[in-house]
């Protein structure tokens, strides 16, 4: 099962017409990107933020890796983001699901 097919029956979407689903499903996960970034710059330094950024505008670095390899020096990030995401979920699922 994919991460959207995860996402759209943590949220009891399975039952929306699939275009509704899908509109849902792209605003949670940008949502949900929001989330993960406000994370990780509550957690990093300023370089460390700079380098991201710097990242976002360069077309040849890889973006994944600089945030990988950023994050790997924050003790806890990980979890700290899972939670927010996680939290972020819940709230959505509470939003969503009807009465």
């Amino acid at each position: 099962m994919s991460k959207r097919n995860d996402l759209a029956k943590a949220l009891n979407l399975e039952n929306l017409p699939e275009g509704e689903r899908e509109e849902i499903l792209a605003k949670v996960n940008k949502r949900l990107e929001e989330v993960l970034i406000g994370v990780l710059i509550a957690n990093i330094s300023d370089d460390d933020a700079q380098k991201i950024q710097k990242a976002l505008h360069e077309q040849n670095t890889d973006l994944e890796e600089v945030v990988a390899e950023i994050s790997a020096g924050v003790p806890n990030l990980a979890a700290k983001i899972e939670r927010a995401i996680e939290e972020e979920i819940m709230r959505l699922r509470a939003v969503l699901t009807p009465n």
